[in-house]
């Protein structure tokens, strides 16, 4: 009776991970996609590019298009064609896995350091304001970048398609790789950016609650209000990118030091179908930024309304 009542519940959570790779993913690979592009283009448009912190925003947006256009198309190819080709194809594998943590660590550290400029632009001293500037975002977002790069470069090495006895056929080879792969996301694109993303937008909030308790309260009533919103914006960027993110990198960790342990087909159906909603989850995180961020600002929401309407006028011109 137990095992019958195993194979039931393996076949229906084997056919849950089917679903959410099949339709799941699609979804959200078509919306991440198509609100990724809208921010780019939104948010590049140059009455806004004057702004340092928006050119943090455009920077994530391209890392999290980027993010989707690399992660999400082989897991929609294994959930309604044929198999994974990360799963058979190294040097597939290698490249997959490498350019998709070079992404997230991007995107994670943009979005702290568009928290730190405005934490800096709603700095009462003068000095701090100074350092919210459009040229310091332009090296800043290049450091990123490399640094990023050079630290997921051992992803090259570490990864490899057909790995026996892991979670994934696209995997660490080795134990030393696949701790050191899990501490290091867990760490530097997932723990780290959240505190500091915290402790910044905290800090931001001061500097709003200082600046409404100034001399002039009339005068700075409007930037305060503005400010205020910002910061609620902020807040749930924050929470949203902790949700999607941290459920992925414990179990990272549970798999690595599980590796070994003998499992039952019930256990491995009920950890496959984690890691697939996991994986969904990340991807959420960064597909709906511009649906509930850009359209949430006024500031973003008038030149995205701006650039429907002359679209608009273009297309009845023709």
């Amino acid at each position: 009776m137990s095992n019958s009542t195993d194979t039931v519940q393996i076949a229906l959570l084997n056919n849950i991970s089917s679903l959410l790779n099949r339709y799941i993913t699609l979804f959200v690979f078509l919306f991440g996609t198509i609100g990724s592009l809208l921010n780019i283009i939104v948010l590049s448009q140059p009455i806004l590019r004057k702004n340092p912190c928006v050119l943090y925003f455009l920077a994530s947006s391209i890392a999290s298009l980027g993010i989707l256009l690399i992660g999400l198309p082989s897991r929609i190819i294994a959930g309604w064609i044929v198999t994974d080709p990360t799963s058979t194809s190294s040097w597939f594998c290698k490249l997959r896995i490498f350019l998709l943590y070079f992404f997230r660590t991007i995107s994670a550290w943009l979005l702290v350091f568009a928290t730190i400029d405005r934490w800096l632009s709603s700095n009462r001293r003068v000095h701090n304001r100074r350092f919210s500037s459009c040229k310091i975002a332009y090296k800043s977002i290049l450091i990123i970048y490399l640094l990023s790069c050079i630290l997921w470069a051992e992803a090259l090495f570490c990864y490899d398609a057909n790995v026996t006895r892991a979670p994934l056929k696209c995997y660490g080879k080795s134990d030393s790789c696949r701790i050191f792969n899990d501490i290091v996301y867990a760490s530097s694109t997932v723990a780290i950016p959240s505190i500091l993303m915290l402790i910044f937008g905290l800090l931001m909030i001061r500097n709003i609650n200082r600046s409404q308790q100034a001399i002039r309260p009339v005068i700075l009533k409007i930037s305060a209000v503005s400010k205020v919103s910002r910061a609620s914006r902020t807040r749930r960027k924050i929470c949203l990118l902790t949700i999607c993110s941290v459920p992925q990198a414990m179990h990272q960790f549970y798999l690595t030091f599980t590796i070994d342990v003998d499992k039952s087909p019930l256990r491995l159906a009920i950890e496959n179908f984690i890691v697939n909603f996991n994986f969904s989850l990340t991807y959420v995180g960064n597909g709906i930024s511009f649906y509930i961020y850009t359209l949430n600002g006024t500031l973003f929401r008038q030149t995205f309304i701006r650039l429907v309407n002359l679209s608009i006028r273009q297309l009845k011109c023709q």
